[in-house]
């Protein structure tokens, strides 16, 4: 029972969320009134099939798709990444190759090897240089820390005119436009392709994505796809959290919301913690004098979890704080002022020097979050493997590392 109580620990010792999901501990939204795990069915009569969605799923469906008004929906239960690979496969059956813009999730470089198709990784200024006829381009926005790319729309009526076709991973901005006072949802882009993780900011269970297609003929091609790679046994409770988060999502108001960030902000900056406001207002990157890493791990010895850490700063995923939540604002708002730097201690780095000079055969991705150091199929420098080497002194996991190490010492023995 190690999970089970682990996960019960984490509760008995109050813990505050500052990360995703955006139910942070089920104390924002009423999700628990509504999802019960006696509602945990299966395709009885009455309750749909999501693979071929006729009675209620498609009723779900046809709610969500009128978050914006030209896009077909369909609800997912295994995550964006479901969506992404999907989506890659679909269109791989119409382009010759994928552009990417910027730093992409290891999803996106997963689904295009699945599918070994060329891609070429380039800014966004690089697309107006670019041959975008039967080519595909991959956005990220917004991006893991909240920053929006510039000008996207621009962007996607750009690659539409010069016969190219655009996905947008959203996964962390399904809550976008939830009032007038956020960022526009990235579905007022226009893109062919957006993909939304329902439960990073909006009170939905872990996996609750959402796909979003304007084109009806791609749109099957991609739930062609989603059915072969998605569980046949999907879960009525992260498709009934999909259907709560979406309601929630309608009805937002916000007043209490940005009072409560100013005063977060004010109670940060007294604790001499310096604040990073990011596009969207739901994201702040925090960092003090003794690192970012040491800021992070304050934090959690004080009972504080936040989204992330890296070298620019600790993630905070702000709560949608609402009228009537419970959500322990006072006792994070106390804990911020009671907080001491926590003794750090240097992670074990691993012999990786094995490492230098070699192709990479499995990805190397710092997680969170998720984006891939070094890909398959390109060499390991010595720059790579100093990056490397902080990320473990920093106790940063580090996916793919070991894989690399085994391959090539089994390969020295032979």
């Amino acid at each position: 029972m190690s999970l089970i109580n682990k996960l019960k620990s984490f509760h008995i010792e109050g813990a505050v969320s500052m990360h995703v999901p955006g139910h942070k501990n089920n104390t924002i939204g009423k999700l628990s009134d509504v999802i019960k795990p006696g509602y945990d069915l299966t395709e009885i009569p009455g309750l749909d099939d999501l693979h071929d969605p006729s009675e209620v799923l498609d009723q779900l469906n046809a709610e969500l798709a009128q978050k914006s008004e030209g896009y077909h929906a369909q609800a997912m239960v295994n995550g964006t990444t479901n969506g992404i690979i999907s989506s890659i496969y679909a269109l791989n059956e119409k382009v010759s190759n994928f552009y990417i813009i910027g730093e992409a999730h290891k999803s996106v470089y997963h689904g295009i090897s699945l599918v070994n198709a060329a891609y070429t990784v380039i800014s966004a200024e690089e697309l107006y240089e670019s041959e975008l006829g039967s080519s595909c381009v991959i956005f990220t926005s917004p991006a893991y820390t909240g920053s929006l790319v510039k000008n996207i729309k621009q962007h996607i009526e750009y690659i539409r005119n010069n016969s190219g076709f655009s996905i947008i991973d959203a996964a962390h901005g399904a809550h976008l436009s939830i009032t007038e006072n956020f960022k526009e949802s990235l579905l007022l882009a226009e893109a062919d392709v957006v993909v939304e993780s329902y439960h990073k900011m909006l009170p939905a269970l872990t996996m609750a994505s959402v796909l979003f297609t304007k084109d009806i003929q791609l749109h099957q091609r991609i739930i062609h796809y989603i059915n072969h790679f998605e569980t046949s046994s999907p879960s009525y409770l992260v498709l009934a959290s999909i259907e709560y988060a979406q309601q929630f999502y309608k009805e937002y108001n916000d007043n209490i919301f940005f009072k409560k960030r100013a005063v977060l902000i004010h109670c940060l900056k007294e604790a001499e913690i310096e604040v990073a406001e990011q596009d969207d207002p739901a994201k702040l990157m925090l960092t003090w004098k003794r690192g970012a890493y040491n800021l992070e791990l304050s934090f959690r010895k004080t009972g504080i979890y936040s989204e992330m850490v890296t070298d620019e700063g600790v993630l905070w995923c702000l709560p949608l704080w609402h009228e009537g939540d419970s959500y322990p604002f006072k006792e994070l708002l106390h804990k911020i002022s009671k907080l001491t730097p926590a003794v750090s201690s240097e992670g074990t780095v691993k012999g990786i020097d094995i490492l230098e000079g070699k192709i990479c055969v499995a990805n190397i991705v710092p997680y969170p979050p998720g984006v891939p150091l070094v890909l398959k199929g390109t060499a390991i420098t010595e720059r790579d493997l100093k990056r490397v080497k902080h990320y473990q002194v920093n106790h940063v996991k580090i996916e793919g590392i070991q894989y690399n190490i085994n391959y090539y010492m089994n390969e020295a023995e032979l």
